[in-house]
């Protein structure tokens, strides 16, 4: 039988471990970074769209929603 190398295979699998565990850390960076990226687009965007003036669509589209709410709270 061949013997086993207990603490090389030891400092071998710690070694992978630390990589492991740094390319996690990063990749968890990249990720928020990501995250406060999109949230920054979103509010953005949101602004934007709250400055648009609404077409013709938005604007019966708005109406016919404001219908529907009347409709449902004189049901109640």
């Amino acid at each position: 039988m061949s013997e086993i190398d207990v603490q090389g295979d030891l400092t071998l699998l710690e070694a992978e471990l630390k990589a492991l565990t740094e390319q996690l850390q990063k990749l968890e960076e990249q990720r928020v970074q990501l995250i406060t990226k999109l949230q920054q687009l979103q509010g953005a965007a949101a602004y934007l769209r709250g400055k648009q003036e609404p077409t013709p669509d938005q604007t019966v589209a708005e109406a016919l929603e404001e219908k529907k709410e009347e409709e449902s709270t004189d049901n109640e």
